[in-house]
């Protein structure tokens, strides 16, 4: 575990956190270094400062519902670009105490970005200047920031990077402790038996030398001292109740599951460092880059058999405002397979942008059926988009039609399409473009750190993860302990015996061997308290006096270990006392979060805000989490009493 652990860390810090990977040496096309259209938002917002700087508040207003529209027209998801400039202006309101022109800017920045956590936290600082009464709304705008990524290829990576590093590390203390808890529980019991075996005198010493050996086998044949508490386990799984066997198998279980975990995420790390991957996410949720153009014009050239490529390049090309060309992508693609139906689809859309509306509708009917018998969303939207054709030619009922059929095929994708891409102006929907989804991108540069892994994965229903490559990495060391687990527990339990390993008394704490009690021992007592505490005969004054004395030393010894367990580690002191999944959850609830605070935006990225904006709120949430986990821990004292059973009545005699 430990050397997984350590292959998480070297994966993640050897990335860039910002997918900004790029070739300095690499050759630039000539149409991506064209100058910005008129229209292109690199245009309007130059258009847009200028207007605001020499006081024209009209016009300005003006551009910035041009930015909105285009921004919907061209299906941008994220103009991160603009989104901060306008987070910088806020703040600068913000110091000059115009909080009212503060807050425009921040919410005119979530209306571009609505994944910029930048905005969130800017709107919490301006929520605070209103007093009390801002408290409520400023913690609502920091949980937006912090959870604003979560929906984006980057935010996505951040968050499985974050994911599998706090569990592996709460995993890995878990389970030290659960081993610990059990192995000062049970560890006597072991070596109880080695001295039953081997017998007195010589033997006990050779019991305690075989009970050492075995304890730090791993270390001693050098796999490692994080190996340790996986054997406890497996050496003391006989003597554990129930509850703590249950415990320990899902431990087991959850450790040969980080094996595929990291598998995951090493082929998060690599696609991250792609510079085609960044292109791609960019293209797909992002807004125009011309460095993204560059890297997928030379992609296209090299890699004429990907048609992915070409849709993502053809989807830049629309961003930055170069119709002309992205149309030109799709006409080649249709060259090859005039059969396409995402093509067909695009190109139909740069054709309604046009207002060229009939020859739209002509092409959308035959992307529909190019589509027929294929993927059903690309199906679904192709006839969203022809519904909208006819809406513009003022043609109702093959609208409505369209509109069925699209509904029929994926009524929730055109419900997210109805809220996603809406001209809120106008009241008014704009036609969507199809290429690849966030998984489909995945799949095809996952575990590639440069070109491309999967070719022409558009329009398949592919997963995010290779279903075979986590096959292979769960063939691990980790998965293998398991048959030596099995093996372990096996072996000593046939050594034993059924009736033949040690017990401890649940009231005296005096180990017994269940061979030599075998009345006594399926209450859990000894025999002597079986006869003081069940049977209550055939006990002497000064025996019960002796081993009442003993009773309360046991119960003193217990309260003190919990007591010590509990403050040590939360939830230590629950396991120590047989309350295995009290004791499991309080260790884990702590572990995770003390990971979680230790990790997250100091060598994990989250959300990738200055520390200006996000403040220490995240910070104030865990330690108020960390203290209500300790408190609870150390306040839910375990019940040590042991019910016992009735005692026996006396028997009848039969009369005659």
């Amino acid at each position: 575990m430990r050397r997984a652990l350590g292959a998480v860390f070297t994966l993640l810090l050897a990335t860039a956190p910002g997918f900004t990977a790029q070739d300095p040496e690499r050759v630039i096309d000539v149409r991506a270094t064209r100058p910005a259209a008129s229209n292109s938002f690199e245009a309007l917002w130059g258009a847009y400062r200028k207007a605001d700087a020499g006081g024209d508040a009209e016009n300005a207003r003006k551009i910035l519902d041009e930015i909105r529209r285009f921004r919907i027209e061209r299906n941008v998801r994220s103009l991160e670009e603009i989104g901060l400039a306008l987070v910088a202006r806020g703040l600068d309101a913000l110091q000059k105490g115009d909080r009212a022109r503060a807050e425009e800017e921040f919410r005119q920045a979530i209306g571009l970005d609505p994944y910029l956590p930048d905005a969130y936290f800017g709107l919490a600082l301006t929520d605070l200047k209103k007093g009390p009464l801002g408290v409520l709304p400023a913690v609502r705008s920091t949980l937006a920031g912090v959870t604003a990524r979560l929906d984006t290829a980057r935010g996505e990576y951040y968050l499985l990077s974050l994911v599998v590093a706090v569990g592996l590390l709460g995993l890995l203390a878990t389970t030290l402790i659960v081993a610990l808890s059990m192995l000062l529980r049970y560890g006597t019991l072991l070596l109880h038996d080695f001295e039953e075996t081997f017998g007195a005198g010589r033997g006990r010493a050779f019991a305690l030398a075989v009970h050492g050996v075995l304890m730090f086998l791993p270390a001693l044949t050098f796999q490692g001292w994080a190996w340790l508490p996986l054997w406890w386990l497996a050496l003391l799984f006989l003597y554990a109740s129930r509850g703590e066997k249950v415990v320990v198998l899902a431990t087991l279980v959850a450790a040969a599951a980080s094996g595929p975990a990291i598998a995951v995420l090493e082929g998060r790390v690599l696609a991250a460092r792609n510079p085609l991957f960044r292109a791609a996410t960019l293209a797909m949720e992002g807004g125009p880059d011309r460095r993204a153009i560059a890297d997928l014009d030379a992609a296209v050239r090299s890699t004429a058999d990907d048609v992915d490529l070409a849709y993502l390049l053809a989807v830049q090309y629309k961003k930055a405002a170069q119709y002309e060309d992205a149309a030109a992508v799709y006409r080649d693609i249709l060259r090859k397979n005039e059969k396409d139906a995402i093509a067909l689809n695009n190109l139909a859309n740069l054709e309604f942008a046009r207002t060229e509306f009939p020859a739209a509708i002509t092409r959308y009917k035959l992307a529909a059926q190019a589509g027929e018998g294929g993927s059903s969303k690309v199906l679904a939207t192709v006839y969203y988009n022809l519904n909208l054709a006819y809406l513009q030619k003022f043609e109702r009922q093959p609208a409505d039609e369209a509109r069925a059929q699209a509904d029929r095929l994926g009524g929730g994708l055109t419900r997210e399409y109805d809220n996603l891409w809406k001209y809120e102006a106008r009241n008014e929907n704009a036609v969507v473009d199809l290429g690849l989804s966030r998984e489909q991108v995945w799949a095809k540069f996952a575990g590639v750190a440069e070109g491309v892994g999967t070719k022409n994965v558009a329009g398949r229903s592919v997963g995010a993860t290779d279903l075979g490559s986590l096959a292979r990495a769960a063939a691990n060391r980790l998965s293998a302990f398991l048959l030596v687990f099995v093996a372990v527990y096996v072996g000593l339990a046939r050594w034993r015996g059924r009736r033949m390993f040690t017990m401890r008394c649940q009231k005296c704490g005096t180990p017994f061997c269940k061979r030599c009690h075998l009345g006594a021992a399926p209450t859990g007592l000894c025999t002597q308290c079986f006869h003081l505490f069940v049977v209550r005969d055939g006990v002497s004054g000064p025996a019960r006096n002796q081993k009442l004395l003993e009773v309360q030393k046991e119960d003193e010894r217990r309260e003190r270990i919990f007591r010590a367990l509990s403050l040590l580690s939360p939830g230590a002191g629950h396991l120590y006392a047989h309350k295995a999944v009290a004791g499991v959850l309080f260790s884990l609830a702590w572990y995770l979060l003390l990971s979680l605070t230790l990790l997250a935006g100091r060598i994990f990225p989250v959300t990738e805000a200055p520390a200006v904006l996000s403040g220490r709120w995240p910070l104030v949430m865990a330690g108020i989490l960390l203290l209500v986990t300790y408190v609870l821990a150390n306040r839910a004292r375990p019940d040590f009493e042991v019910a016992l059973p009735l005692p026996r009545g006396p028997r009848r005699g039969r009369t005659a």
